[in-house]
Parts: structure tokens; sequence; C-alpha cells
């Protein structure tokens, strides 16, 4: 069959193909490429009983498309459940036009997970799983961007429309001016804290672990982790310096007690990427006014996560503004009623959750 398992001994193939294609660079593979891989897809922690990734194998015995699938156990109205997060679905150019694709997603599809979920797809995956009865989400597909540096950050959308060189000097020439017109609306952009004063110390694995299980109630369908799972996915995070340094907070209030924390990535003059943020439902305001405080100071010109729908009213009175481009998130279940809860809103999912925190780096 041209749609095999992935195995170990594909890593060296598979990460080639990831990097020519998907990262579309050129030269030597770095490293630390191949030994991200086989960690996610051989050791990681995340289930007793992993489901199988998948390879294309053209007639001559070449990789030519991979599917990875990570698998994680999560609580469904008390019950435990297991969820296949799909990524890094890349095909060589050459079997595009074929079966290469198709093949994967159907092996995917035909797997033993109860829930089958993507929160990375791109147009193109996203119409190829339509074609096989996904379904967009659209509370998970609501994502929130918030301008810290607006006149940086508008030149940094208007220069990803232009070429590399185009970009570089319309940047250098704008520098000056954006710097100028951003110290004088700093005072205007300035997150509005509530008036509770909370006191910032570094997120532990243990204080994230106390976080999930006690800021958790009301969602029907939410991950499971202990520390050691945590401690395995924070290391693996950390490590994808692309996005930035991984930033982790926890938030106390005056006797000391946890009432809310944020993970986000830190780039300084780039868009910091936020991975979760929560805690007391009274004090989000107050928690989110910190975290764009944090993101400011260490130079992040805007931030983006993906917006808990329940969370809404909180980020537009933070004026943040939202859309949905942002990687599709797409689900499939031969039981209707996980569905069901996901298109409620009322399954706990951030971004630490899934496969977008799983990205390999460069």
């Amino acid at each position: 069959m041209p749609v095999r398992e992935f195995v170990k001994s594909d890593v060296p193939a598979v990460v080639t193909l990831y990097w020519n294609y998907m990262t579309e660079r050129t030269g030597p593979v770095p490293p630390q490429l191949l030994t991200s891989f086989t960690e996610l897809y051989f050791s990681n922690p995340f289930s007793g009983n992993p489901g199988p990734s998948f390879v294309y194998q053209d007639p001559s015995g070449e990789v030519l498309g991979f599917f990875g699938v990570t698998t994680r156990t999560m609580m469904f109205s008390g019950q435990p459940i297991r969820v296949g997060f799909a990524g890094n679905f890349v095909v060589h150019p050459r079997a595009r036009s074929g079966v290469a694709a198709p093949g994967l997603l159907a092996a995917y599809i035909s797997g033993d997970q109860d829930l089958l979920v993507t929160d990375t797809a791109n147009d193109i995956s996203r119409h190829l799983m339509q074609r096989l009865r996904f379904q967009t989400i659209p509370a998970l597909n609501l994502h929130w961007a918030r301008p810290l540096r607006p006149s940086h950050y508008a030149r940094y959308a208007l220069a990803r429309a232009m070429s590399p060189a185009t970009s570089f000097a319309f940047r250098l020439a704008t520098k000056p001016l954006c710097a100028v017109i951003d110290r004088l609306v700093g005072d205007l952009q300035r997150s509005r804290h509530a008036k509770t004063v909370l006191h910032a110390s570094d997120l532990t694995v243990e204080t994230l672990s106390h976080c999930l299980s006690e800021f958790r109630d009301g969602y029907s369908l939410r991950a499971e982790y202990d520390v050691k799972v945590l401690a395995w996915l924070l290391r693996f995070m950390d490590r994808n310096k692309k996005r930035g340094d991984l930033r982790k907070i926890a938030l106390r209030d005056d006797t000391n007690k946890v009432v809310g924390w944020y993970i986000y990535y830190s780039k300084p003059g780039a868009v910091g990427e936020v991975v979760q943020i929560g805690g007391a439902p009274d004090l989000f305001q107050s928690i989110l006014g910190y975290l764009l405080t944090d993101a400011r100071e260490h130079g992040a010109i805007a931030l983006h996560g993906r917006a808990d729908p329940r969370k809404i009213a909180d980020l537009s009175d933070q004026n943040c503004f939202f859309t949905c481009r942002g990687g599709w998130t797409l689900a499939f279940s031969h039981r209707p009623e996980l569905i069901d809860i996901l298109r409620r809103g009322e399954a706990l999912l951030s971004r630490l959750d899934g496969e977008w925190c799983l990205d390999p780096g460069e």
C-alpha cells in the first residue's frame, strides 16, 4: 500500500520533506529537527496507546507525503476519551495531483480515536478535510489580536504583503516615524487594569497543574494533564525559538493565592503569540491587563491568541479585535455529541491543548 504507518527509520526522509516543502527552506536539515520529530512522534508522554502517524510512499520507495498525529487523553463529561490531533501535513509537489493527500487523510480517519481534531489547517488542508466530512468549528476559529505599538503593528501588516526587498526598505524607512507615533500614543494604548492589584511570579509546572484543575468548571470537554506531561510539553515548546522566548507567569492576590496565569511567546519587535491565559472569571480583565503590560515591556508590537467564546466581552473591553485567520480548527467523530460540544463552545481547548504548540521549529 502507498500509505503506511510512520516508523522511526522514516524520520530523515520526513524531516527533509518538512524542511523543503513546509518551511520552504533549502540547505542541510538542522540536526535538532531530527531530534524534535523523533521525540514528538515516538516518545511523547501524551498517551500510553498512541495512534500512528502516516507516510505516503511511491512505487520506488521514496517518501513523498507525511501526516503527523499525536493522541491526547481528554475528559468528556468525566469520562476519558482519546483525541487524535493532526499536524505537519505535507506532500511533495510531485504527488499533489494524485492520491497522496486523500490517502493520508483516509488513514487518519480510520484510526480508533474518539475524536479527530486539527487546529493548524491552512486553506488547502481545510478544503481537503471537509470533503472527508470534517467540520469547521466556529467556536474554535475565532482569534483575537491586540496592538501594543499600533504604528509598528500596521507597518508589520503592510510589509507582509510586499516582496522581501521592498519589505526591508519599507520597514527601514518608516522605523523612525513609527517610533515617534507609538511614543505619543503609548499612554492611550496602555491596558486598563482593573483595580485589583496582582503579583507576578514564575509559573512552575506544579502551579500550572493546579491552575488547570482549579479553573475548569463549566466545560464539558477539556484536556487532562499530569505534571510529567506538562513538564515535557513546556520543555518541547521552549525549544521553538522561531516564535521567541516562552514566558510563563502566575498571578497571585495579596493573600498569595494563585488567581490566574498566562503563557506566551515573547519576541522583541514582533507579534507575541499567546498560548494560554486563564484564572478566576471575575479577575480575567485584570489578568489580561497584566499580560498586555508584560508583553509591551518585553518589546512585543502586538499579541495574537485564540479567543474563548466566553471571554469575548472581556477581550473586547481591552481593545482587542477579532479574526478567523489564525489556522483553521476542524473536527471529525463518529460520536455526534462530541462535535456538538465543540460547536457549542463547551470545550476548554487552548493552544496548549492541541497541535499548535507542538510545532517542531526550525
